[in-house]
């Protein structure tokens, strides 16, 4: 009980609390507008081909801009550059919602905004984390961030999930209404942090993006097993979470009425992934090694399988249920692992390489729906369930041979 306590001592700093409601009602915004987006395409045009160019210009922003915004977020006030980025995504969220308030639903216009929200998150996610520094004292920012971790994890279960409770009751205009009020909400948390700019002992910003990149890596390979968590990264986002692109398709495949199916499964993805984050959480200190995440892996790439090859909607939606809980879980344990084993002046920049193994998420949504086009879904799924469960073989027969230690000594 008393580690329980001082794991969340860091919640006793007012300024670390809004931060972390700021980071909670932003990045449940963002995510919760991506259902908004997908469920538009679905009365229009909904096909794995567009579902696919959908998530992509959701979620590019995070490989083009992640080391950028990072660099920008060393260079200026932190807290007036999160405020400015938040009342600019509300403006975009009330385009969002004007458009489909008047009924412009072109695919154009949809991809156009898809990229607008997704560079707004891609750079408000590194100032956001950033300021969790200057909102406690060095002693309590080992508590700090596996608080802001699980946060961002939460928001990314909860958004969704709420999202699709709404576009049942209200449809998509009811959807970017909440994007927008929960930016605004944001905004409005980040005006009431009360924090002082701390310059940086380095002037990270004169460093070239290619030199810091070579920074983050040079550290995490001197930090084992941390490269192997982020070569893992990578492969998930763009092999295991990529299932999220193609529930609409999915839906349609398994029912003649998929309208009702999808927010359902949309709900159910994202309770998955809530659940993964609380069984994660409360075992962290016994199953966050990068075995149990490669067994998650092979559990993800089962699950996908699973997705793929329903002919039911029980089954879809055990499945959907399954996918988000062992994507998320995998990605979870991958970051407590990660952050127990870098240094902490060089945790932003390696946090930026786990960043930039989410950006192969939009790739991988690309190619799943240009295979689901080509070869059907089932069979995309599949290829992309055997591309999970090799990668987990891989490294399941790595450290079996004590090539990486699964996790240093702490």
């Amino acid at each position: 009980m008393a580690k329980d306590v001082k794991m969340f001592s860091a919640l006793r700093f007012r300024d670390f609390r809004f931060v972390l409601l700021t980071l909670v009602l932003s990045q449940a915004g963002y995510w919760g507008c991506n259902i908004a987006f997908q469920s538009v395409l679905i009365e229009s045009d909904a096909t794995p081909a567009t579902m696919g160019a959908l998530f992509f210009c959701l979620l590019v922003p995070f490989t083009l801009f992640s080391i950028p915004a990072g660099v920008l977020a060393d260079a200026v006030d932190r807290r007036r550059l999160q405020i400015g980025v938040l009342l600019a995504t509300t403006v975009l969220a009330g385009v969002c919602a004007a458009t489909i308030a008047a009924s412009i639903v072109a695919l154009p216009v949809m991809l156009g905004l898809a990229f607008l929200a997704g560079t707004g998150i891609s750079f408000l996610s590194p100032v956001t984390q950033a300021l969790v520094a200057n909102t406690v004292p060095a002693e309590a920012l080992g508590h700090a961030v596996p608080i802001q971790a699980a946060g961002l994890n939460l928001a990314r279960s909860i958004g969704p999930a709420v999202a699709g409770l709404i576009l049942v009751a209200w449809g998509p205009l009811g959807t970017f209404v909440m994007y927008a009020t929960l930016t605004l909400a944001a905004a409005a948390a980040a005006v009431a942090v009360r924090t002082r700019r701390i310059p940086p002992a380095v002037r990270v910003a004169r460093e070239s993006l290619t030199t810091q990149v070579r920074a983050g890596i040079r550290h995490a390979r001197e930090r084992p097993p941390a490269a192997l968590c982020l070569v893992i990264v990578a492969v998930n986002a763009f092999f295991g979470c990529a299932f999220t692109t193609q529930l609409p398709v999915r839906a349609a495949a398994t029912t003649d009425n998929p309208d009702p199916v999808f927010p359902v499964l949309v709900a159910l993805t994202g309770l998955g992934s809530l659940l993964g984050i609380l069984v994660v959480a409360r075992l962290s200190e016994r199953i966050a090694t990068v075995w149990h995440a490669a067994v998650t892996l092979v559990l993800l790439g089962l699950s996908n399988a699973l997705l793929g090859a329903a002919t039911t909607v029980p089954v879809l939606a055990a499945a959907a249920l399954l996918c988000g809980t062992f994507s998320i879980g995998a990605m979870v344990t991958l970051q407590t692992v990660v952050q127990k084993v870098v240094d902490d002046a060089q945790r932003g920049r390696v946090m930026s390489l786990y960043f930039l193994g989410w950006g192969g998420m939009p790739f991988g949504a690309l190619l799943l729906g240009g295979l689901s086009t080509w070869l059907g879904s089932t069979t995309a799924f599949l290829l992309y369930a055997a591309a999970c469960l090799a990668t987990a073989a891989t490294v399941l027969l790595w450290l079996r041979r004590g090539r990486a230690d699964p996790l240093p000594a702490t």
